[in-house]
């Protein structure tokens, strides 16, 4: 008999249809972060149902076509996977919820992110206060799992794989912590955040992973999550997965890796990332902003992923 697991993906930020105004989140007055998420709720609410499409339809990107190839992979090593989606729009919502294209992110330098006017300690309020209050709406669709802590509980005895980066971890740490105690074994809760070290009170349900599973996964960095996910689930071949024998999977795995080589780039103004993004569209006709970041680390210069989002916005808005 193949044996359940619920997998919970983050949401990815490039979607095959463009998002209206209404639903993107730098379009929302205010600063309270209550009244915003109520704001939001409300938009969401009275969006018309005729332009919804399936969550599993609306992503797409190497990331998202890697999550979607999971249940495949699952299925030929004798498992059964429910997907589920963290999104900082929606909330935790199914493969098949019918959401409209939005635009929100627990990204950090992203115009649409959730904490872009709160720093430090205090974003990190934010974004939880933000998860929570789209734990409590019941959502687009008729499923009444809406938080993880509600999820765990459904299902106690399967275990839960959370894949998220930093930022999204943050958001939903609170939730995360209480979907733990749901579980009939706390061994059941496995997270993968390539590079997070820690996560608090749930520091031992983080798995091993980092950047040097790229040699043996392939792939960019924004799809490592995702491709460590799927090694793990086909390549684990115990009855039933929990932290201990994901850990001794992983760990081996790292084990044969090379070390990183960390490349030499130079660092660059707001404005010269700038100028090289305007220059590229103008030039090339190139758009991807994936390519784009791509071709100026190759340059040899340096930006991080979300900086340089931030800046692709601002610079494709005043081309």
């Amino acid at each position: 008999m193949a044996k359940s697991i619920n997998v919970v993906v983050t949401c990815a930020n490039r979607k095959t249809v463009t998002a209206r105004s209404q639903l993107e989140l730098r379009t929302l007055p205010g600063t309270a972060t209550a009244q915003r998420a109520e704001r939001w709720i409300r938009r969401l609410s009275s969006a018309n149902a005729n332009g919804a499409v399936t969550a599993d339809t609306l992503y797409c990107g190497e990331h998202w076509s890697v999550v979607r190839s999971i249940p495949s992979v699952a299925k030929k090593a004798g498992r059964i996977t429910r997907m589920w989606i963290c999104s900082a729009g929606y909330g935790l919502i199914s493969s098949d919820s019918p959401v409209h294209p939005y635009n929100a992110t627990f990204a950090a330098g992203d115009p649409n992110s959730v904490g872009n006017s709160s720093e430090g300690k205090n974003r990190e309020r934010t974004i939880k206060q933000w998860w929570t209050k789209l734990t409590k709406w019941r959502g687009p669709g008729p499923e009444k799992i809406r938080s993880l802590a509600k999820l765990a509980r459904t299902y106690p005895r399967d275990p839960l794989l959370v894949v998220a980066s930093r930022e999204y971890l943050l958001a939903v740490e609170d939730d995360l912590k209480e979907a733990a105690k749901e579980l009939k074994n706390p061994n059941l809760l496995m997270v993968v955040s390539a590079g997070t070290r820690q996560l608090g009170s749930l520091s031992a349900n983080l798995l091993p992973c980092d950047a040097r599973l790229q040699t043996c996964l392939g792939g960019a960095r924004v799809s490592l999550n995702a491709r460590i996910t799927r090694r793990l689930i086909g390549g684990t071949r115990v009855r039933s997965m929990n932290v201990s024998s994901a850990k001794r999977y992983l760990s081996e795995l790292l084990r044969l890796q090379p070390a990183i080589v960390a490349p030499s780039r130079h660092p660059a103004t707001d404005d010269q990332v700038v100028r090289f993004i305007k220059r590229e569209i103008t030039r090339r006709g190139i758009t991807s902003r994936s390519k784009l970041l791509r071709m100026f680390r190759e340059s040899g210069r340096a930006c991080e992923q979300s900086r340089f989002a931030a800046l692709y916005a601002t610079a494709v808005g005043r081309k």
